[in-house]
């Protein structure tokens, strides 16, 4: 049994973007210091990284502070299809 890729696009999205989910991480001090930091398990972390988003909004506060990436990169898609709606 091998390993699951986590650094890949949410299933049906094409790679256009950069993760910023998992580069916050990276900045942060890697998955186990963000758990720390966030009170969640190592897991909760790697879910992240696969989904590309951050659920709760204390966690993406507070894994904002510690990297020094905008909180509003880790809503992932949702911010991005209710902007083209507005606009239209």
């Amino acid at each position: 049994m091998g390993r699951k890729k986590i650094g890949g696009p949410p299933a049906g999205h094409k790679a256009n973007k950069i993760n910023m989910v998992a580069a916050a991480v990276e900045l942060a001090g890697g998955p186990t210091a963000v758990a720390r930091l966030c009170g969640v398990r190592r897991q909760s972390i790697y879910l992240w990284m696969k989904e590309w988003k951050v659920e709760r909004l204390v966690d993406a506060l507070k894994l904002s502070r510690a990297s020094g990436i905008p909180i509003e990169k880790f809503a992932g898609e949702i911010i991005d299809a209710e902007r083209s709606q507005v606009t239209k």
